[in-house]
């Protein structure tokens, strides 16, 4: 006989659990529906901050906002502000 991934196991009991409590109690449903909708919010408010947060200290230092995704991680711009040329 084959073993059980413990962790599958484990989702397939919390699924269990999880479809008990929802289907016996709709306050239940609509907390964790509550829950996970307040996280999104959440999540998407740090975005949207850490890009404003991000615009704003480039525009500070003058850098432009097309960095380049390639090996050098330093900004040909950023390197003429700071080194005064």
């Amino acid at each position: 006989m084959e073993s059980v991934n413990p962790v599958l196991l484990l989702v397939l009991i919390a699924q269990i659990c999880f479809g008990i409590c929802a289907a016996r109690s709709p306050q239940f449903l609509r907390w964790v529906a509550a829950h996970l909708l307040t996280r999104a919010d959440v999540a998407d408010l740090s975005r949207s901050e850490r890009e404003r947060r991000k615009r704003f200290w480039l525009s500070e230092l003058k850098v432009s906002h097309d960095i380049p995704a390639s090996g050098n991680r330093e900004h040909p711009s950023a390197i003429r502000l700071f080194s005064g040329r």
